[in-house]
């Protein structure tokens, strides 16, 4: 009951859609995970493709999701964010399904590449929906505190995820694909059924392709963007070079990989809410810095470990960057954004993000055919872009934090704080 008692004042605090999309990320994230890390595997030990056209297939979805991202965002602001989220799931449970199905049917690499990019197309456009709702309903400053609830849900997925697919691994890499499937397809039900719309009115200005590029015409937001494509170029080693690297030369197995990404969603699910309270002392220019700076010393200390049982703690100090850089940049971002552009914001910010996520593993691909052993070389040149983000939002992130400020408090003024 002192449990109960406890927890009521924190969901009371906000809306309740923010709590349904908190087991929507759940939901996915645990089918998410179960099998996305080990596509890079599959494709270079069962299918003996090389890692640079590994890394290439990665940048082919690079270019999918920086598409799904944009346009996700546009049609959040217009047709609303629920049926986007909704639309988008389901596509993307139709994507997986295809994906089994080519693995299963030993389909040419061309067929599974498409199914990859179709999947990360849909699931892209879903985001700037779900994070442009919790930016409706929750006020400015507590943004950071609900992103991350938003991230404690994903990772508790996560975290069960990649160890359920480790396991599966051992009945066929299709099965993987047919949890996802039905994760995914869970989550748009509870979306349909649960959410009700956040917008309220929707943008009115004719579309056109320069519009869908008009927050890069912001210079500070742009900047910051260009910085946080920096890191996610370094974090999109995650589940492509870091896992061929761990098993090709290190030697772990495959369900010793799944338990380290498991790892990494239990200390975002146990870690998030102490990282809520240091960004807020922090502030966010140095929660930006602090974050870019532990992914760097985290992934280069993989090239510094002598055998894959050190990754543990490689794996737990870049994952502290992670819960203190995500909530917070996307708290930056949607206060950054001006009113009824909010979703446009997201899409262009997610644009870098997918990228980097995505085209991050061809460079990791190209390095890693070339440095497999001289490991040191490889994880030091990748780490460099860490270092790189931190430099630039060292020298950025004090001016933005500073409008940040300034349209919380206009916002404050003119739109009550509250639910959305």
């Amino acid at each position: 009951m002192k449990l109960v008692d406890r927890i009521r004042p924190l969901l009371e605090r906000y809306d309740r859609r923010l709590w349904v999309l908190f087991a929507v990320q759940l939901v996915v994230a645990l089918g998410f995970g179960a099998a996305m890390p080990f596509v890079s595997l599959y494709l270079y030990q069962e299918r003996g493709i090389p890692m640079t056209l590994v890394g290439t297939m990665m940048l082919g979805a690079a270019v999918a999701s920086a598409v799904g991202r944009i346009l996700g965002g546009e049609l959040a602001d217009r047709i609303g964010r629920k049926p986007l989220v909704v639309g988008a799931m389901v596509l993307q449970t139709g994507f997986f399904l295809a994906m089994a199905w080519t693995i299963a049917r030993h389909a040419p690499i061309l067929g599974i590449a498409s199914a990859f990019v179709a999947i990360r197309l849909a699931g892209s456009a879903a985001e700037p929906g779900i994070n442009a709702m919790v930016a409706d309903v929750v006020p400015p400053e507590r943004r950071i505190e609900a992103f991350g609830f938003l991230r404690i849900g994903g990772n508790a997925g996560w975290a069960i995820g990649p160890a359920l697919g480790g396991f599966l691994l051992t009945v066929s890499y299709d099965s993987l694909f047919l949890l996802t499937a039905a994760a995914t397809f869970v989550g748009g039900v509870l979306v349909f059924f649960l959410v009700r719309e956040s917008i309220g009115a929707r943008a009115q200005e004719p579309f056109s392709i320069g519009r869908l590029l008009d927050a890069g015409r912001d210079r500070k937001f742009l900047g910051f963007t260009v910085w946080s494509l920096f890191l996610f170029l370094l974090v999109g080693q995650f589940a492509t070079t870091l896992t061929v690297f761990s098993t090709g030369a290190l030697g772990a197995s495959d369900v010793a990989l799944g338990f380290l990404f498991t790892l990494n969603g239990l200390i975002c699910v146990f870690f998030q809410w102490p990282a809520f309270a240091a960004a807020k002392r922090l502030g966010m220019r140095w929660a930006l810095v602090l974050s870019s700076l532990l992914y760097a010393v985290g992934y280069f200390s993989v090239g510094l470990v002598p055998a894959a049982g050190y990754l543990y703690l490689s794996m737990t100090v870049l994952t502290f960057g992670e819960i203190l850089f995500s909530p917070t940049a996307n708290a930056m971002v949607a206060n950054l954004a001006p009113s009824g552009k909010t979703g446009r914001y997201l899409g262009f910010y997610g644009l870098a993000e997918g990228f980097g996520r995505s085209a991050g593993p061809f460079f990791g691909g190209i390095l890693l055919d070339r440095l497999m052993g001289r490991p040191v070389v490889l994880w030091g040149a990748l780490a460099g872009f860490g270092v790189i983000a931190a430099v630039g939002f060292f020298f950025l992130a004090r001016r933005v934090e500073a409008r940040t400020a300034q349209e919380v408090s206009r916002r404050r003024r003119s739109v009550p704080a509250g639910r959305g």
